[in-house]
């Protein structure tokens, strides 16, 4: 097996080569730019822009309603949620903007399967930074598929017209450069820097203490949460394009004269009936005696948008993705199959947070090791909040059930409402001076006592 990032650098870089055309085809499923239906050579620009209108995000609409259910509230390390253990995680968190990198990673784990934060030490300070796909790639080990063997990243200066490659082992970390060459067409928002190549050590090895300072977030299978359902997303598509040809043919009725027109005026002049008879808000015509018009029926196109629908409600039971995220005004389905839908939602949103939550604890772990806090065997946990409870009136509605079957208010905030260990603690010093505000004005409001007088 690979040691030395010599050994690890031609290996990572084929298996990034070779995983990145899936990761642009999942990512063009999930960001409007899906492969455009009946596609052809040599077909007209007109065609192609009317192509364009026949796609529908159902992929970036699958991977956003998934993704509004996983939502991270609070970090602790051991049982105590205010030791300084605990606070510096938490601040490591805040200066990190966890809140921002941990949405993007989870838009990278539902669209192509996998994700991967750094923790880096800039003079003392933890560093974590979320690494694309596109970009990125590290051999996972098979004991523990959070934590990576070795790590690759690939990037290109454009300024300075120089590539780089940064590769992780334990232990050591190298940097390589080459002079940057195109592969494509030379967009710098979309030019793709491949990995094979001619790479050259810039300077001597880096050492640093402990693992591999990469976590990797990986779904089940490592398939995108639509991944195995695309023939779905293209039928529908396909299907959108259809009618939309024959809404379009719509607007332009054919019509046809039924009779014999003459070719020729009485000058002898050669008539321009499609001029004559051309359209025009308010155009009279005056027809020939023994010449009628005949025009084309329209087509009845619900049957297309009910197969629409249909191909819809396929492609939500797919990915367990309630209807309501397709078609928002939910007049074709009925409150216990949106129920029974949501809760399909909600299983799976358990699931991926359980996959979730080793990587970024492990990625805690290292930033505490970073800045040098020993947590000895505490365990590092990253809460998230209830995924069955995301919007307010379902968490004030379960709040007040929880109050009526007699759990604490401490319990209702931190499991119902998904607050923070610090929003807890913040609300009940607000509550204890609030109590206090209202006694003094109490007694202030409450009538003066006449002293007792002793009876003689």
């Amino acid at each position: 097996m690979a040691a030395t990032p010599d050994e690890w650098l031609p290996i990572l870089a084929a298996r990034m080569d070779a995983r990145y055309p899936r990761v642009l085809l999942l990512r063009s499923y999930a960001n409007g730019n899906a492969p455009m239906p009946e596609m052809g050579e040599n077909v007209r620009a007109s065609w192609i822009a009317f192509q364009r209108k026949a796609r529908t995000n159902y992929g970036g609409l699958a991977v956003a309603s998934l993704s509004d259910r996983l939502r991270q509230n609070g970090v602790t390390v051991g049982s105590e949620s205010d030791s300084p253990e605990s606070v510096a995680a938490r601040r490591i968190w805040r200066d990190n903007r966890m809140d921002v990198q941990l949405d993007e990673v989870l838009d990278d784990i539902l669209t192509v399967g996998v994700g991967y934060m750094v923790d880096g030490d800039d003079s003392g300070n933890a560093v974590i930074t979320r690494e694309k796909p596109e970009q990125f790639y590290a051999a996972p080990d098979p004991l523990h598929p959070w934590k990576a063997r070795a790590g690759l990243k690939v990037w290109r200066d454009q300024d300075a017209g120089v590539d780089y490659a940064l590769v992780w082992t334990p232990g050591v970390r190298q940097l390589y450069g080459r002079m940057s060459f195109v592969t494509g067409l030379g967009d710098v928002r979309t030019e793709r820097v491949t990995a094979v190549g001619n790479w050259e050590p810039l300077g001597q090895p880096e050492t640093y203490e402990g693992p591999v300072p990469i976590v990797i977030f990986e779904r089940k299978d490592g398939l995108g949460l639509f991944e195995p359902h695309i023939d779905t997303i293209d039928r529908i598509n396909l299907g959108k394009l259809q009618r939309l040809v024959t809404t379009a043919m719509q607007a332009f009725r054919q019509r046809a004269t039924k009779g014999d027109l003459p070719h020729k005026d009485e000058d002898d002049n050669d008539i321009d009936w499609a001029k004559v008879f051309e359209p025009a808000p308010g155009a009279l015509w005056d027809l020939p005696e023994g010449i009628d018009i005949w025009e084309s029926q329209q087509t009845d196109i619900r049957p297309m948008l009910e197969a629409e629908k249909a191909d819809a409600r396929d492609f939500a039971a797919e990915t367990r993705t309630p209807m309501s995220a397709f078609i928002p005004d939910g007049a074709n389905q009925s409150a216990e199959g949106a129920a029974n839908s949501a809760a399909e939602q909600i299983a799976q949103a358990n699931n991926e947070i359980a996959r979730i939550k080793p990587a970024l604890a492990v990625a805690m772990v290292y930033a505490l090791r970073i800045e040098g806090v020993d947590i000895a065997d505490q365990t590092v946990d990253v809460s998230f909040e209830n995924p069955a409870i995301v919007s307010m009136s379902e968490k004030y509605a379960a709040a007040a059930q929880a109050k009526a079957s007699g759990m604490t208010w401490d319990s209702i905030a931190r499991i119902v409402l998904g607050w923070s260990p610090e929003q807890v603690a913040a609300d009940a010093l607000a509550r204890s001076s609030e109590q206090l505000s209202a006694l003094t004005l109490i007694q202030a409001a409450a009538p003066p006592v006449a002293p007792s007088v002793p009876v003689t």
